[in-house]
This record gives structure tokens, C-alpha cells and sequence, in this order.
């Protein structure tokens, strides 16, 4: 709720001397895409060392993960072309005279052919002169492709709790990231005054919402409950010699065997 939280906003020229204390940032590579200060009321110091923390902050990278993969699949459905390995192929494909399902202009690309297609008026491949696949569909992954993501939970500027993952989302995709989702929005009746990129921005964001407050939220939420037992902070964790560890959440060691069932789900995740 909005009690819970107050995202720390600058406006222009307005003289600032201090910052929130609790901050998150997601990072793709070494860059910095989205970061934000807020506060959390009535903060819980026992939540910066539990397991439900550990599970928000993997449960704030799978929202954003999910809102890249649904925008991959937004954009693919507007630009990605049919790819066939050879000429043959192509001509064996659509032989049988069916349209397969093809829209008038979508593209078509064979592999090591000088040559793009496009489905023409006749219901048929047509030669384009454009190459309009820079090899984003028909190449190989290669490792520029995958491409490290990150986000994190900061308490004064301390790294408390992270996850990471790779991702394969398209150039386009992971070029033009905007968690609050408000990038390519605009009125219905300028849709039709919208130039190819602006359009595919305006598709990836239709019907979305503001990822970032929706992040907030569920940090604020996870670290102001006036219960402590709620907290799972110390779990029975034990090594091969019996052991007890106390849980940390910036490290689960891989080689402890795990006792409490309430983490099998937690090293399914990202780490």
C-alpha cells in the first residue's frame, strides 16, 4: 500500500542532502537500468537477515524477468521472420499451396542466401531487395547474446540480498528497458501517426503497468512485519558432521544438506 512505502523522488533544481535509506538497483552487465530509493515503514532489522527476503528479492527478478519475456514475445510477433536453412526447404514448406498461417509482408529468411523474402499478394515468397535480417534470428547464439542481469537490495548503501540470472532477449528488447513501462505509451488515436520502432515501444507496453512500485511494494512488504516469528532467519542447515549453520541470505553454501523443507524450492532459483 502506499502507507507502506514513499519512492524518493528529485525534482529538478531541488536541493537534496540526503537520500532514503533502503535502495534497489537491476543491472544489465555493468550498467545501471533502473535505480531506486525508498523508505520502508515500520521496518523489521530482523527481515534484512531471512529467508523471506531471500525469496522476495528472487520473486522481484522473476517479475522482471517475465515482463522482458513477454515483451520479447510482443516483439517477436511483429518482426521475427520464418528462417529455413536452405531454398529447399522454403520450397518444400509451402508446396502444398497453404498460407501457413502467413500475414501479407511477413518476412521469410534462408540461411547463407543472398536474398530476403516477403509473403506477397499471391500467397506465395516474394524476393525483397532489403536485408532486413542483420542475423538476430538466423545466426547462432553467440556469448555478446547472453547477456547477465542482476538485481539488488541495498540497506545504506550495504548490498543485503541479490540474484542474478542470464538472459536472451532481442537487441531491441533489452535496449530499450523501462521497468515503469510508460516509454512507447500513447493515445489510441495517435497509434496509426506512429513510425515502425515507435510502434513496436507502444506493442511491448500495451496494457502494462508500472513494474517499479510494484517491487517497492513487495519489499516494504516482506520487511515491516511487527512479528518476528514470521522470520525464518536461522534454518537447520547442517554439513556432513551435523553441524548447525546459520542462514545468510547473501550466501547459501552450496555444499550443506539441505533440512528444511521450506527451501527446496530456494536453490531451484537464480543463485
Amino acid at each position: 500500500m502506499k502507507n507502506d512505502m514513499l519512492e524518493n523522488r528529485v525534482r529538478t533544481g531541488e536541493p537534496r542532502d540526503y537520500t532514503e535509506r533502503f535502495e534497489f538497483k537491476f543491472t544489465v552487465g555493468n550498467n545501471i537500468i533502473c535505480q531506486r530509493y525508498f523508505r520502508i515503514n515500520n521496518f523489521n532489522p530482523l527481515s534484512l537477515s531471512s529467508l523471506e527476503l531471500a525469496n522476495t528479492i528472487r520473486e522481484c527478478a522473476n517479475i522482471i524477468d517475465n515482463d522482458l519475456k513477454d515483451k520479447t514475445a510482443k516483439y517477436l510477433e511483429i518482426v521475427a521472420p520464418r528462417v529455413f536453412n536452405s531454398l529447399q526447404e522454403m520450397e518444400d514448406y509451402y508446396a502444398d499451396g497453404k498460407d501457413r498461417g502467413m500475414r501479407l509482408g511477413e518476412g521469410i529468411v534462408v540461411k547463407n542466401c543472398p536474398n530476403n523474402y516477403v509473403w506477397g499478394k499471391k500467397g506465395e515468397p516474394v524476393v525483397v531487395k532489403e536485408k532486413f535480417d542483420n542475423g538476430e534470428f538466423s545466426a547462432e547464439l553467440s556469448e555478446a547474446d547472453i547477456v547477465d542481469y542482476k538485481f539488488a537490495f541495498y540497506d545504506s548503501g550495504r548490498e543485503v540480498c541479490s540474484t542474478t540470472w542470464q538472459g536472451v532477449y532481442p537487441k531491441f528488447v533489452r535496449n530499450s528497458i523501462d521497468l515503469s513501462n510508460k516509454r512507447g505509451k500513447v493515445a489510441e488515436e495517435d497509434v496509426p501517426k506512429l513510425g515502425a520502432e515507435s510502434y513496436l515501444m507502444y506493442k511491448m507496453v500495451e496494457g502494462k503497468s508500472d513494474i517499479v512500485y510494484k517491487i517497492i511494494k513487495e519489499i516494504c512488504f516482506t520487511c515491516s512485519s511487527t512479528d518476528n516469528s514470521w522470520y525464518t532467519t536461522v534454518q537447520h542447515y547442517a554439513d556432513d558432521k551435523g553441524k548447525i549453520t546459520k542462514y545468510d541470505n547473501t550466501e547459501l553454501p552450496r555444499e550443506l544438506r539441505k533440512e528444511y523443507k521450506r527451501l527446496e524450492s530456494y536453490e531451484q532459483g537464480y543463485r
